[in-house]
């Protein structure tokens, strides 16, 4: 049975969360190959920190504040939380706490074969699009990334800026 419309946009979208998974490692190997591995993880997270906050313009509706359009806009976009899954802990007027169960980045790269240390640093650095999207925007975020011993993926406290 060939694939609905609505399926061939989820896969487009899920591989092209994937393919930045890869276009991450592969510039961070190309910079730790020539500058060293601290050196790479600075300039990764100052590009894809810089990357987010270009992103930021979604989430003008949002300020000054307003937690629950953001859980529409951002926590569940762009598929209704298919992707990411995620699971909201908290939303009121002092904040939005979000857990994501799953992530497609951290899938491309367990796929990839890397070492779980390798994963949880790579979720590291990829959080900052987060990061420079939120506080761009006004809000303050504060972000634990997924460790080989967690369950789910990346939890987000977001407040008021």
């Amino acid at each position: 049975m060939p694939m609905q419309g609505n399926d061939l946009l989820w896969n487009a979208l899920n591989d092209s969360n994937k393919s930045r998974a890869r276009v991450y490692f592969e510039f961070f190997r190309a910079i730790e190959r020539r500058y060293g591995r601290a050196v790479a993880i600075d300039i990764c997270k100052e590009a894809i920190r810089s990357w987010g906050r270009g992103q930021a313009g979604g989430l003008d509706p949002h300020v000054p504040i307003d937690f629950a359009d953001l859980t529409r806009s951002f926590v569940f976009a762009p598929d209704g939380g298919a992707m990411f899954r995620p699971r909201v802990d908290r939303c009121d007027e002092e904040g939005l706490d979000v857990q994501f169960e799953a992530c497609p980045l951290k899938s491309a790269w367990l796929e990839a074969g890397m070492a779980e240390a390798d994963v949880a640093l790579f979720c590291e650095i990829a959080s900052e699009a987060d990061y420079g999207t939120l506080e761009a925007a006004g809000f303050s975020v504060n972000i634990e990334t997924w460790k080989p011993s967690s369950k789910g993926c990346c939890s987000l406290k977001i407040r008021r800026g």
